[in-house]
C-alpha cells in the first residue's frame, strides 16, 4: 500500500515538474517575473468586479485599444484576443492600413485609393473621424477588397463614408453577389449606414475624391470583439485632429467594458513636451470615452524605454522618465489600471538583455515576440486583480 503511495507521489511530482519546466524563453521569463508585477491598480473593487463578472460571462464584451505603433502592428492586442476575450467579430476597422499596420482579423487589397493620416501635419484642417485614417478614392471605380481572417463570414457592417455629391458614393459587392449602394445625401459631410454583408467584399467608389472613414463589424447578438484604434508615430493627443462631432457619434455604436489607452513613446521624443499639458489632454480623452462607457475600465500602458538614433548610438529620450511619471499621475487621479512596459523590461534583465534575447529593437520597438512577452505578463498580472 505504502509502496503504491510513493509510487503515486513520484508520478505526480514528474508530471508536474514536466509541465512546469520549459524550453520556451517567454514562459522562463514569466516565471521568473511571477513576484514582480508590472501591473498598478488604482480603481475601485466593485468596478473591478463588475468587469471581472463580464470576463467570465463572455457575453457581448467590448475592448477597444487606442495606441500608437505598440499597438498599430496588431501584435500586443492579438495575444489579449487569444486569452481574454472569446472574439466572434470584428469592432472598429481602419477603412485602409497604412505602412508597417494591419489588423490580424482582415485582409486588404485596394486600387486607386489614397490613404490619408491625420499624424501628418499636412493634413490638419482635414474632416478626420474616429481612428483619424481616410481612405480616399482618386477615381471613380477605384476598389477596395476586404474579407476577414475570421472563420464566421456574414456579420454587420456599418459604413462610415462621404461624398462631393449628395448622391451613390460606394457600391458593396459581396461574397453572396449581392450589390448595396451607399448614399451620401449632404455633400462632403460623414454618413453612416449599416447593413447585412457576407465577406470578402468588394468596395467600388462610384464618385472621384469619396472617402471612407472606417467599418464597424459586428454581430446582430452576442458580440464580442476587441479592436484597435492606432497609428503608427501618434501622440496622446492625436484625438484632438479628429472631427470631435463625428468622434462622439461613432463612440456611440459599440460599448467598451476595458480601454486601453497605449500612448508615450512619441510624446517622449518630442523637444516641447509640457508634463501638465500632456496630463491635461489625456485626462480629457478619458473623460469623453467614460462618458460614452458606463462602467468601463480604463488601463494605461506606459511604453518601454524609448531611445533614438543619435550618429551612430542609440540615445534616451529626453522626456522619457517626465511620461512615465505622468501616467502614474493620470491613473491615480482617474482611478485606473497601469501597466508599466519599462519596469517588466528592467525586472528581466534591461533592454540590453531583451535586445541579445531578440526581444527588443534598439530603437523603442520590441519584437514580434518580445509583444507576445508583454501581452502575457500583462495579462499575467491581472489575474492579480481579476479572475478570468
Amino acid at each position: 500500500m505504502l509502496a503504491n503511495k510513493i509510487k503515486l507521489f513520484l508520478f505526480l511530482f514528474l508530471f508536474t515538474n514536466l509541465f512546469a519546466s520549459t524550453n520556451d524563453p517567454i514562459d522562463k521569463i514569466l516565471i521568473q517575473s511571477k513576484n514582480h508585477s508590472a501591473l498598478t491598480s488604482y480603481v475601485l473593487k466593485k468596478d473591478l468586479k463588475r468587469f471581472e463578472k463580464k470576463l467570465k460571462s463572455q457575453n457581448n464584451l467590448g475592448i477597444r485599444i487606442f495606441g500608437d505603433s505598440h499597438i498599430a502592428a496588431d501584435f500586443f492586442p492579438r495575444v489579449l484576443r487569444g486569452y481574454l476575450i472569446k472574439s466572434n467579430s470584428i469592432g472598429f476597422a481602419h477603412a485602409l492600413q497604412p505602412k508597417y499596420q494591419q489588423n490580424l482579423n482582415l485582409k486588404y487589397s485596394y486600387k486607386n485609393f489614397e490613404i490619408l493620416n491625420s499624424k501628418n501635419p499636412k493634413n490638419i484642417k482635414l474632416n478626420f473621424p474616429l481612428g483619424g485614417i481616410i481612405a480616399k478614392a482618386k477615381d471613380k471605380n477605384a476598389k477596395i477588397n476586404i474579407d476577414t481572417t475570421l472563420n464566421k463570414k456574414k456579420f454587420e457592417i456599418g459604413f462610415l463614408f462621404k461624398a462631393k455629391d449628395d448622391n451613390n458614393a460606394f457600391n458593396i459587392k459581396d461574397a453572396q453577389g449581392k450589390n448595396f449602394k451607399l448614399r451620401s445625401f449632404q455633400s462632403n459631410k460623414w454618413s453612416y449606414e449599416k447593413l447585412e454583408a457576407t465577406f470578402p467584399l468588394e468596395i467600388t467608389a462610384l464618385q472621384k475624391n469619396a472617402e471612407l472613414g472606417g467599418y464597424f463589424i459586428t454581430n446582430k447578438n452576442d458580440n464580442n470583439f476587441l479592436d484597435t484604434v492606432a497609428i503608427n508615430g501618434a501622440k496622446s493627443d492625436i484625438w484632438l485632429s479628429w472631427n470631435p462631432l463625428v468622434v462622439k457619434n461613432e463612440l456611440k455604436l459599440l460599448h467598451n467594458d476595458l480601454i486601453i489607452l497605449s500612448y508615450g513613446s512619441n510624446d517622449a521624443l518630442f523637444q516641447g513636451f509640457e508634463k501638465q499639458k500632456f496630463k491635461n489632454n489625456l485626462k480629457h480623452w478619458i473623460e469623453i470615452l467614460k462618458s460614452y462607457n458606463k462602467n468601463t475600465i480604463i488601463m494605461l500602458i506606459s511604453p518601454p524605454i524609448v531611445t533614438y538614433k543619435k550618429n551612430r548610438t542609440y540615445e534616451l529620450a529626453p522626456n522619457f522618465f517626465a511620461v512615465r511619471e505622468a501616467l502614474y499621475e493620470v491613473a491615480k487621479e482617474e482611478k485606473t489600471l497601469i501597466f508599466d512596459m519599462y519596469k517588466f523590461m528592467q525586472d528581466t534583465g534591461g533592454k540590453d538583455k531583451w535586445i541579445k534575447q531578440k526581444l527588443s529593437l534598439k530603437d523603442v520597438h520590441l519584437t514580434i515576440k518580445g509583444y507576445d512577452l508583454m501581452a502575457k505578463k500583462m495579462l499575467e498580472d491581472l489575474k492579480k486583480y481579476i479572475r478570468y
